[in-house]
């Protein structure tokens, strides 16, 4: 038992740093909502009412994945699959950010298809790369 303890948060750890630095600097420089946020409220508003949610929310994420990781050990695209699978589902579903809005009006320009491409990146990676840094660096023992 306490190894399998020990097998998830090597892998968790991988998967919440890789979100804490990359989703996370995706989200500020790529989200039109979140810079707009700022710009009308400042730094600390954004700081207190939007960047402890994506914190949460990505390490909810990535425990998610972890677990997954650790109970299959999927490959890195089968992950980063599940992963954009995953998030797409939570975007159109729950997040809704301006571009879904626009898909859902079929007002679809280049912002959108843009939007859209940025986002299936940044999907895909969330669970496709911390799953290909821990294979690549065999952090799980051979089941």
């Amino acid at each position: 038992m306490k190894d399998r303890i020990i097998n998830f948060l090597k892998i968790y750890v991988v998967f919440i740093s890789f979100v804490l630095v990359v989703n996370l600097s995706m989200e500020l420089l790529f989200s039109p909502e979140n810079r707009k946020i700022i710009a009308d409220y400042g730094w600390s508003y954004f700081v207190q009412h939007q960047l402890m949610g994506i914190i949460v929310f990505f390490a909810l994420f990535s425990c998610v994945g972890a677990f997954l990781y650790l109970k299959t050990s999927y490959e890195p695209k089968r992950m980063g699959l599940l992963s954009f699978i995953v998030g797409f589902v939570l975007e159109f579903a729950f997040m809704r950010p301006d571009w879904v809005q626009n898909i859902y009006a079929v007002n679809i320009g280049g912002d959108v298809i843009v939007a859209l491409i940025v986002s299936s990146l940044y999907w895909f990676v969330t669970w496709g790369a911390p799953s290909y840094i821990i294979h690549k660096l065999a952090l799980l023992p051979k089941l």
